[in-house]
């Protein structure tokens, strides 16, 4: 989640500041911006080539390799068989219904994700009693330091975590 969060500020900070700048010299990308303020298109596509190496390196290949172990976790796949098949998956959707599909199918993406969310937490506040069970619940499960470091028996944590403790 830390993504988005660092996402939600520096979009704030996109709005407020660049975009104003953005618009005053009738730009929309960084890339462009740097070719008009500075001139030559070397900048420009370096700018834009590094921004494309990055996005793989970081987002695209933490996307594909979590997509890829969940396969390989519930079908019994090879990982890199599903780092192929879903390459695939996304080079044909994306080819064959173009943005518009990538629009229809993240708007769908998100309202399931928000519809389970919302699910999810109905049957978890279902299960521990309500907000006020869960409370209870938490306090009673939540491990004290004093208590592992003096080692009496406390069954919410194992004893391999002891030694990350000294």
């Amino acid at each position: 989640a830390a993504w988005e969060f660092n996402a939600l500020l520096l979009l704030q900070l996109l709005g407020w500041v660049f975009i104003p700048v953005y618009i005053h010299c009738h730009v929309y990308t960084m890339p462009e911006y740097l070719s008009k303020r500075f001139g030559g298109k070397r900048l420009k596509v370096y700018f834009a080539a590094l921004t494309l190496v990055l996005y793989i390196f970081t987002k695209l290949s933490v996307d594909l390799y979590s997509g890829a172990l969940f396969i390989q976790e519930s079908l019994g796949w090879n990982l890199y068989v599903s780092i192929i098949v879903l390459i695939v998956m996304t080079a044909a959707l994306t080819v064959t219904g173009g943005l518009v599909a990538v629009i229809y199918t993240d708007t769908v993406q998100a309202i399931l994700m928000i519809v389970g969310a919302l699910c999810l937490t109905g049957i978890g506040f279902a299960k521990v009693g309500g907000l006020e069970g869960l409370k209870e619940k938490y306090m009673q499960a939540s491990p004290n330091i004093t208590a592992i470091l003096l080692s009496s028996p406390n069954l919410t944590y194992s004893e391999s975590c002891k030694h990350h403790l000294h």
